[in-house]
């Protein structure tokens, strides 16, 4: 993953910054850029917000999306469109629309960078291992797509089916209901059935490499030990796969503590009712089983319950 030049658009967004030295010292031929080249703010616009704003409704129009060089140039393409969703959380609503309608719009004619915005959402703001991770962000931003003509259908479903996973279960939405047997006996209930103050719900394979360290995080953990043990907080894990020996054979490594479920219909998973980017894949409900977190981590949920919830 590539990082945001923090020092860069601090200077950009300062009121004293002056022209940009990549254009000062730019020759009078025009050179193919070797890093990504922003828009020169006014000296005028003094305020950090007015320059934001400025920065974010120009920032693409020194890119030229028809030179596929530069979408092959690290230093400029990403390390530009990396820069640019660091800064739209930092936006007003209104600067953050303006801002994506550019991207679309300038880039939307031009397939190869089309193709290379939405491969750089997917990587930067999809993907579950991107520290940069958001799901709000990918959807503003990849949505205004799916009315280009230059996409293809195999593309346009593939896009409308990442936004539609991204939108679902998110916080504040009640979680989608599903039916489960629960470990040893098999008896049935479901999600909405299952009462809780708050509720962990740990979508797991026991198979998968990742899954081990994470369910180690969580049995080693002393805060939700002890908050299961208060009743604060339920588990409820529930196995994806639907191989019921597996299930059967590895549920009693999960602490008993627990409710170790199944979904042997396999609805979680293939229909889907769940966004299962990565295994295991944690949610954290409160008691009318509203979403707090969305697939949260380890850390990320101990830090939400140290912060005194």
């Amino acid at each position: 993953m590539r990082t945001i030049c923090i020092l860069t658009l601090a200077v950009l967004l300062s009121a004293c910054g002056g022209k940009q030295s990549q254009q000062q010292d730019a020759p009078a031929a025009k050179a193919r850029p070797t890093t990504f080249v922003f828009p020169e703010i006014p000296e005028m616009l003094t305020d950090p917000g007015q320059r934001l704003s400025y920065l974010l409704h120009h920032y693409w129009e020194e890119f030229d999306f028809a030179d596929t060089t530069l979408l092959a140039t690290p230093d400029v393409a990403e390390q530009g469109f990396v820069n640019f969703i660091g800064l739209l959380p930092r936006a007003t609503d209104a600067d953050r629309r303006a801002a994506i309608d550019s991207l679309v719009r300038l880039s939307s004619p031009h397939p190869k960078a089309l193709a290379y915005v939405l491969e750089q959402a997917e990587k930067y703001l999809y993907d579950p291992n991107s520290p940069m991770r958001d799901e709000d962000a990918y959807v503003a931003l990849t949505s205004p797509y799916l009315a280009s003509p230059a996409i293809g259908f195999a593309d346009k479903s593939r896009l409308e089916f990442r936004i539609r996973m991204a939108s679902m279960n998110r916080p504040g939405d009640p979680a989608t209901d599903f039916r489960y047997i629960v470990y040893p006996k098999g008896n049935a209930s479901s999600l909405r059935a299952t009462p809780a103050r708050q509720l962990l719900l740990v979508f797991y394979d026991p198979e998968c490499e990742g899954c081990q360290e994470t369910l180690a995080g969580l049995m080693q953990s002393e805060l939700l030990a002890a908050k299961t043990a208060d009743g604060s907080v339920r588990v409820l894990a529930v196995y994806t796969e639907g191989n019921a020996e597996t299930w059967r054979r590895t549920a009693p490594s999960l602490p008993q503590t627990w409710t170790i479920a199944a979904d042997t219909a396999c609805a979680v998973k293939d229909t889907p009712l769940y966004d299962l980017k990565a295994m295991p894949t944690l949610y954290l409900l409160d008691a009318d089983k509203r979403v707090v977190l969305k697939d949260t981590s380890v850390p990320a949920l101990l830090q939400y319950w140290q912060a005194g919830e």
